[in-house]
């Protein structure tokens, strides 16, 4: 299985659509309560818990707040493994500004980095903050110098009035001469995550964002045919379940195999739980992984819904708490049928490439629930 290693609750950022938000808010119907700054277990009861995970192999996510905040605790965990030998893969979740802070060597054992970066200079800096954008390629750009091999993912947070098939060109096609270009992408909306649908024009963004999903799937099947695989998220992971069968019930895996260790050694279904009570799983010094798939799952309306094999559902969080009115979310709705709609009419000419060996299908597969 997968965990989320919360290294720390903190962030060096204040994001639009995070921290910024979050000032406006009301209080939330779930009940939180604050956990550590910084995880208060030790390495062996971790390595523990997680040796008692038959679901092989064993991942790790190091996230926050930002988890580079916590250089140590990480640098502690990967060192761990030369005597536990548990872990597979390590992968991160960072903003990317602290990247630099990092020794190579440590860097060098990610399987994976995904990166918080919005599209190009205006977009990312307008939403992370003025110098966000420039550091973070700077940072990248020095990780791949000092000998980087795994997948740099691009981790977009989208909403209106960003223009997204522009933002994903500046990302995989980007003009900038400072740039880092991408080759992996992966977007969610910023949608039903907080009581600010009557502040927006959602309805109207969303039917431009549906024009840019078209534009950039046909973009998209066009680069596959010139052999060029982008590894696009959204894409690629309803593309597994239609052409190779491959079963997911939330695409993100919270819940059913992916599940967030918190500073205090609860277990959450996801990160963006972190300090709700009435849903932790257990703790890792008293709970066997086995028992934690399916305990918490979508309901009502996912769970009663054609699309929910192919949509998996989103979001566990906005699906157990919904902030936005019935009209909204099922605006949110219509865009993933209408993804889900391009992704099935490129499909057969997808599995055509592959099955004439122009494309070899493993650049389609990737580690579940990246």
């Amino acid at each position: 299985m997968i965990y989320h290693i919360v290294t720390t609750p903190e962030c060096n950022l204040c994001c639009e659509y995070c921290c910024g938000k979050s000032f406006s808010e009301p209080e939330s119907k779930l009940k939180f309560e604050s956990v550590p700054e910084t995880p208060q277990y030790t390495m062996s009861e971790l390595n523990s818990f997680l040796k008692k995970d038959e679901d092989k192999p064993v991942s790790i996510i190091f996230y926050g707040g930002e988890p580079l905040l916590n250089i140590d605790f990480i640098k502690k965990v990967m060192d761990s493994q030369k005597k536990y030998k548990v872990v597979k893969n390590f992968l991160i979740q960072t903003n990317g500004t602290l990247l630099d802070k990092l020794p190579k060597k440590y860097v060098n054992k990610f399987h994976t980095i995904l990166v918080s970066i919005d599209g190009g200079r205006e977009t990312t800096n307008k939403n992370r903050g003025e110098g966000t954008w420039e550091k973070v390629t700077k940072n990248l750009h020095l990780i791949k110098k000092n000998g980087f091999k795994g997948e740099i993912i691009a981790r977009m947070a989208v909403e209106e009035p960003t223009h997204f098939y522009q933002d994903v060109m500046d990302l995989v096609e980007p003009k900038d001469k400072e740039s880092f270009k991408f080759s992996s992408v992966h977007w969610q909306l910023d949608a039903n995550m907080w009581h600010d649908y009557e502040k927006r024009n959602f309805a109207k963004w969303v039917k431009e964002y549906n024009e840019d999903i078209s534009k950039l799937s046909a973009y998209w099947l066009d680069q596959l045919s010139k052999g060029n695989t982008l590894r696009f998220y959204p894409f690629i992971g309803i593309l597994n379940s239609l052409i190779f069968g491959t079963k997911y019930y939330l695409r993100c895996g919270s819940g059913v195999g992916n599940f967030t260790i918190l500073p205090n050694g609860k277990i959450s279904t996801c990160p963006i739980m972190s300090g709700v009570k009435e849903y932790y799983l257990g703790d890792i010094k008293s709970t066997k992984p086995e028992t934690l798939p399916f305990k918490i799952t979508v309901k009502a309306p996912c769970n009663k819904c054609k699309d929910l094999e192919l949509c998996g559902g989103r979001c566990l969080y906005s699906n157990i708490n919904p902030v936005w009115p019935k009209k909204g979310i099922n605006e949110i709705c219509d865009s993933i049928r209408h993804l889900i709609n391009e992704m099935q009419i490129i499909a057969p000419k997808v599995k055509k490439l592959i099955d004439s060996k122009k494309v070899n299908k493993k650049e389609l597969q990737f580690l579940k629930y990246n």
